[in-house]
């Protein structure tokens, strides 16, 4: 019968001498750092992101969880606050507008992408109230690893490296975003035959059609929608990163408890019972952790993954669309592929996360029969469930959601692409461009 306590990994941490950690840090380069804490590596990411308004919580870079209070009156909270609103309002008056014009497949797009991204930044400031328990048990879990025997490489390198380029790339996309809109209201101009006195005043008129629709042009509110843009497409991005910077701290350390059982197993010392005891409570530790964060951050990852395939399904549908310009064609080009990379990178990461988990049950397949106890049994009977990711209890993150993805993509996208068919078979007098009249004085 197993062992009922086998759940409290405190009652039996204290019981056996050889699960305490070794008392001496790490220092070699071989080994990760003692500072290396998931919380520590994430802070300036978090930081940065509060200027568009994500993860209000001022206190994120303190070292010490204990210490990370959440406050509701402070800067952060307030650019949160003038973000979502900004983007529930242009989702909103979106709308309203389309409901005048017409709406299909292509023009909800824009309230839909608001309406996401505003719910992203939501869910994000929910989580940014319940960061300091789940960093605190974090931080306790992942402290073992940090020491020796444990190896890896460093956490704190890979979670800033990887934010580097995927927020780089980001900023690439939305420069591309910007000069490809330029340039379709320099064709429009061109093909109107207008003489723009106040080029600032048309390029706002254009751009936030939806909200100078419904209220008159002024400076202010002109700068408060570029700002409203901006942090709505940061959040947008910053979800999937956020996903794949959480998978990379879990998988890490799964992958370190995964590297010592290969090693002790290789060894000729050969494995013990007080061996098995410990990985055994460092891996229930490790899905504990798993299940906690699930909990917070479910509904970010059905998001994500809902949101992905919804975009990557349009943009299939705009490759059928007239590309006139260098630009059109290279920002087409560039933020299509940098939309597969990054949901690449969130679904691979985050399938790693269950990978790594089930890892000790193959390598337990590698024990000599004469090496076999108890607790390696338990080890292999938890491991072979393993832990994962899932979207709001929907889905599963693994792999094999690849080819669920991918069939569902093909199955919509033929009906889009029946669907804008018929739209394309329609007559369309205005050429593609409108020339109403805009009053700019």
């Amino acid at each position: 019968m197993i062992d009922p306590l086998w759940r409290d990994r405190y009652i039996l941490w204290k019981n056996s001498k050889i699960l305490q950690p070794d008392e001496e840090p790490v220092n070699n380069e071989e080994n990760v750092s003692e500072y290396d804490f998931f919380h520590i590596a994430i802070a300036p990411v978090l930081r940065f992101s509060q200027l568009f308004g994500v993860f209000p919580l001022n206190s994120v870079m303190n070292r010490l969880p204990g210490n990370m209070l959440y406050k509701s009156v402070s800067f952060a909270t307030a650019l949160s606050m003038m973000a979502i609103f900004g983007g529930y309002a242009v989702s909103v008056l979106s709308l309203k507008r389309l409901a005048r014009t017409g709406l299909d497949a292509i023009n909800m797009a824009e309230p839909f992408f608001f309406a996401v991204c505003a719910t992203s930044a939501v869910l994000f400031w929910a989580l940014a109230k319940e960061w300091q328990f789940v960093v605190t048990v974090w931080s306790e879990t992942e402290r073992v690893f940090l020491r020796k025997p444990f190896r890896g490489k460093a956490l704190r390198s890979s979670i800033r490296r990887t934010a580097f380029v995927v927020l780089t790339l980001a900023l690439a996309e939305h420069i591309f975003s910007v000069a490809n809109n330029i340039a379709n209201l320099r064709r429009e101009v061109h093909h109107c035959n207008w003489t723009i006195s106040s080029p600032v005043k048309y390029f706002c008129l254009k751009t936030f059609s939806s909200a100078f629709d419904s209220i008159p042009y002024n400076l202010p509110v002109a700068i408060y929608n570029e700002y409203v843009v901006v942090a709505m497409t940061f959040a947008w991005n910053f979800v999937d990163l956020f996903i794949v910077l959480v998978s990379i701290g879990l998988t890490t350390r799964f992958t370190q408890l995964n590297i010592r059982i290969s090693e002790r197993i290789q060894s000729r010392k050969g494995t013990t019972e007080d061996f098995w005891e410990q990985i055994r409570i460092q891996y229930v530790s490790l899905c504990d952790l798993v299940v906690l964060l699930n909990r917070s951050i479910n509904r970010l990852v059905f998001v994500s993954y809902a949101n992905d395939l919804y975009f990557i399904c349009l943009q299939i549908m705009h490759a059928t669309l007239e590309q006139p310009f260098l630009i059109n064609r290279v920002y087409f080009f560039y933020s299509f592929s940098f939309l597969l990379l990054r949901t690449f990178l969130m679904f691979w990461y985050s399938s790693q996360v269950q990978d790594a988990s089930h890892q000790p049950c193959r390598l337990i397949l590698r024990v000599p029969n004469h090496e076999y106890c108890d607790e390696l049994q338990r080890v292999q009977m938890y491991s072979r469930r393993g832990v994962s990711l899932t979207g709001m209890g929907v889905f599963l993150v693994s792999r094999r959601i690849f080819l669920t993805i991918a069939g569902t993509i093909i199955t919509y996208e033929l009906v889009l692409l029946s669907f804008r068919k018929r739209i394309m078979d329609e007559p369309d007098d205005n050429n593609d461009v409108s020339c109403k009249p805009l009053h700019l004085d």
